[in-house]
């Protein structure tokens, strides 16, 4: 028996890395202009689209999960109070487990966005993720009990295993408090 639910997710999932290598690809071939994130992104869904490799609303969904995590990243980036902060601080985890790929095509991605949201003044205030939405690499922690749910690779969120709440922040904002 077929799981549509699961399907979908899978799907999701995979498109976040298509969407990500493709937006990568794109800030490593510019040569005179360099696109914003936004260029990027409605280019490479579009090529998504125009192959047949995701729906129109699929290609939405997932251009959606990776501009809010972009946007978390660079956010994070650009408010670091470090020197030299590091993307990896943000994503709570090692580095080792992403495949290369992945890391490259995440960090060069949130590099770009820290750079556009330099000239933004941003609220501080972290993204809310919720249970079903694909998010890609890093920790998140529920709202409700503050357990963390790490992932490695762009996947569907579930309810939190501790006490079935459906909201969740990224780690990295400070720690949880009661």
């Amino acid at each position: 028996m077929s799981n549509p639910e699961a399907e979908n997710q899978d799907r999701l999932s995979q498109g976040y890395e298509l969407l990500l290598d493709r937006v990568r690809k794109i800030f490593a071939e510019a040569e005179e202009h360099v696109p914003s994130l936004s260029e990027a992104l409605s280019h490479a869904k579009q090529e998504c689209i125009n192959n047949g490799e995701l729906t129109h609303e699929e290609a939405n969904q997932v251009e959606h999960y990776l501009r809010r995590d972009a946007e978390e990243a660079g956010a994070w980036l650009a408010q670091s109070s470090d020197d030299d902060p590091h993307l990896g601080d943000w994503l709570r985890m090692d580095l080792q487990m992403l495949e290369s790929w992945l890391w490259e095509a995440f960090s060069s991605i949130a590099d770009r966005t820290k750079l556009e949201l330099q000239g933004f003044t941003t609220t501080g205030e972290p993204s809310v993720y919720h249970s079903g939405e694909v998010a890609g690499p890093g920790t998140l922690q529920c709202f409700s009990c503050g357990r963390e749910l790490s992932f490695s690779r762009p996947e569907a969120i579930p309810k939190c295993p501790g006490c079935d709440h459906e909201e969740f922040i990224r780690t990295g904002y400070g720690d949880f408090e009661d």
